[in-house]
């Protein structure tokens, strides 16, 4: 009966695979010839390999360990809660700029049109009805710029952020996927393919050359 591997259940895929794929390589297949296979060789050899996994998986142990611990590091920083203050403040200036004033802005522009065009029914009153006519259009105006600037300002801190957000993840996840790919080949170079082909020199049968 085959010993359950000593891996994660997402790394014992990885090991049943490059397995296959040694079985099927060339150099194993010409041991396997060479030594007489009857037709039951390689699954000899595959039963052979899950038996003594720990051994073959020694030969790749380096890459294994930096693939691992690249992995869980990963893994613990996908957990955490973003944090970007430098983000933040950035967000906050054209929320403000975007929000904030253009209301402060449009409530004084109401308030000095209305008191501008009351005070200009009165003749006594009619030159500081027109100042505040003057001042509530400008603030409107304020208003209006401010609102378009803030919301332009968001949209483009918003589209920043996800784009690196987006770099950073795609980034960490090709330095796990590059480190699996490493591990892999060492599995297959170091410990697989020369595991399977000294065994199938010493499967029963074997002719001397």
């Amino acid at each position: 009966m085959d010993r359950p591997l000593r891996l994660p259940q997402q790394d014992r895929a990885d090991f049943e695979t490059e397995l296959g794929r040694a079985l099927a390589g060339p150099q194993v297949r010409a041991a396997l010839r060479d030594g007489g296979d009857d037709g039951r060789g390689a699954e000899r050899l595959r039963r052979s390999a899950r038996e003594n996994a720990e051994f073959v998986l020694a030969a790749a142990a380096p890459e294994y360990e930096r693939y691992a611990t690249m992995r869980a590091d990963a893994d613990a920083v996908s957990r955490l809660p973003v944090d970007a203050p430098g983000g933040g403040r950035v967000s906050g200036l054209w929320g403000v700029l975007g929000v904030i004033v253009p209301i402060i802005a449009g409530a004084a522009a109401a308030i000095f049109l209305v008191l501008g065009y009351v005070f200009g029914l009165a003749e006594d009153l009619e030159v500081l009805g027109d100042a505040l006519v003057a001042a509530g259009w400008i603030a409107a105006g304020v208003a209006a710029v401010s609102l378009l600037v803030g919301g332009l300002g968001l949209l483009g801190a918003a589209s920043r952020e996800r784009e690196a957000e987006a770099a950073e993840g795609n980034g960490g996840a090709g330095e796990v996927a590059r480190a699996r790919d490493d591990w892999r080949l060492a599995l297959a170079e170091r410990g697989l393919v020369p595991y399977l082909v000294s065994q199938a020199n010493a499967l029963p049968g074997q002719q001397r050359r």
